[in-house]
């Protein structure tokens, strides 16, 4: 457990921060990221207070799920809708109501900073923040672009290019409203650039990869390790276990990995860890006969650990990770990286270092990358420690001291009155069109 410690001088004093996934209401790596992030910064003596949706949208049956709580700090619910552009996944409904609940939080916690993560209803935030003169800094971590052109949910009243230049439009509009944004990485840095924000409106700091190590780690139990193993591989002989942890959709090339098993042995298995829109299918391949293991459960995230460290790869064909937690944690518990040599995974991860990257979407790449990490001795960078050690760097310490410094960085937005009547302008137009789009 880690030990509370003072703030420092340049600490702020609390922190409202606001994420659009939790465990175990939404499972990404959004909400890994923001549920470590909240625990470090109280940790540190900072009063946090996390508001997220309450994951069951209005009229759809059944109870809220209990968001995961983190000893200390405040969990304030809203309402809840599907996210126009990607329909898997939910978003604070688009509503005078939460724009209210916000601004009553707000103005009760007297936040020195509001901390977002990027939405499709940011636009109720931005106007909260603006309305109570508080700085926003919005935390960038998804590739809209890449999702709108390879999603198969996405709203089919307006032709995905629109929905690409909305989204690039609500980036600068946010920005006008006087919001700061915070990169994960390079690749959402340039997506910034591309949708038109101005430097000045991004933090020059960057929040760069982040993994709880004391969690992912290499010194698990061996005899929890050996049934976790022999859990997914179905206790097939000398088995060569692949682990993929996330959503199994579509838009991660999971058929890609899918379709690989046929052309490689026998002892090569495959785990889809997480739940999605192809479990349903992929339920029905469940056992060591199509050695695929695949429930559609989401597990704790010690047995995700476990999982890792007793797997002989983890493995993933999606390029539209803008950081790739899965690669992280992985690496993390002493397990190499097999990974689409794209966006993330292409940033944060060495070939012939900590990972094999193959070409995506390229077959043969795929293959002989697959091979060669089979063939390769577990010595020298190839070690659990070694691989482990190759990501020190991303620490939750370290990345919650980058955090602080883009805070510092965010400032009240000069021109506040100009700037409100654009903002709530748009908040009004935004409602009419969040009703088309229902």
């Amino acid at each position: 457990m880690q030990a509370e410690r003072e703030p420092s001088p340049a600490a702020p004093r609390s922190v409202l921060v606001y994420s659009h996934s939790w465990l175990p209401g939404q499972v990404d790596g959004v909400a890994v990221r923001m549920m470590a992030h909240a625990k470090a910064m109280s940790a540190r003596g900072i009063r946090v207070v996390v508001v997220t949706p309450d994951f069951l949208p209005a009229g759809e049956p059944g109870l809220p799920p209990q968001p995961c709580p983190i000893p200390g700090v405040e969990h304030v619910l809203l309402q809840t809708r599907w996210m126009p552009i990607y329909k898997k996944n939910f978003c604070m409904g688009y509503s005078v109501t939460n724009l209210r609940r916000l601004i009553e939080v707000i103005r009760r916690v007297r936040p020195d900073y509001v901390h977002g993560t990027q939405e499709a209803s940011m636009q109720v935030l931005v106007t909260a923040c603006l309305l109570c003169d508080v700085p926003l800094i919005i935390s960038v971590h998804t590739d809209t672009t890449q999702i709108a052109a390879r999603d198969d949910c996405s709203c089919t009243l307006v032709p995905r290019w629109a929905m690409v230049g909305l989204a690039n439009w609500g980036y600068r509009i946010w920005s006008l409203g006087g919001a700061t944004y915070f990169p994960v990485s390079t690749q959402a840095r340039a997506l910034l650039g591309s949708a038109g924000v101005k430097e000045k409106h991004i933090s020059p700091q960057s929040w760069g990869p982040m993994v709880d190590r004391d969690l992912f780690r290499i010194d698990q139990p061996e005899a929890d390790v050996a049934k976790a193993r022999s859990e997914l591989t179905f206790g097939i002989p000398d088995a060569f276990l692949m682990i993929y942890v996330g959503r199994v959709t579509a838009e991660k090339d999971i058929g890609f990995l899918v379709e690989a098993l046929a052309r490689h042995p026998k002892k090569v298995v495959l785990a889809l860890v997480g739940p999605g829109s192809l479990t349903e299918g992929l339920r029905k391949l469940h056992g060591p006969e199509h050695r695929i293991h695949c429930t559609g459960k989401s597990v704790s995230r010690e047995m995700v650990a476990l999982y890792m460290r007793a797997s002989d790869c983890c493995v993933s064909a999606s390029v539209m990770e803008t950081v790739g937690f899965l690669a992280m944690e992985a690496l993390s518990c002493g397990t190499p990286m097999l990974a689409a040599n794209a966006q993330g995974f292409a940033e944060h991860l060495s070939h012939g270092v900590n990972a094999r990257l193959w070409t995506p979407h390229d077959e043969a790449s795929f293959d002989t990358e697959l091979r060669t990490l089979m063939e390769t001795p577990r010595s020298g960078n190839w070690t659990p420690e070694a691989l482990r050690a190759s990501i020190a760097s991303a620490s939750v310490e370290t990345c919650t001291d980058r955090a602080l410094a883009s805070y510092a960085y965010s400032r009240r937005p000069d021109k506040r009155l100009l700037r409100l009547a654009v903002t709530v302008a748009y908040f009004a137009l935004n409602l009419l069109v969040f009703q088309i789009l229902r």
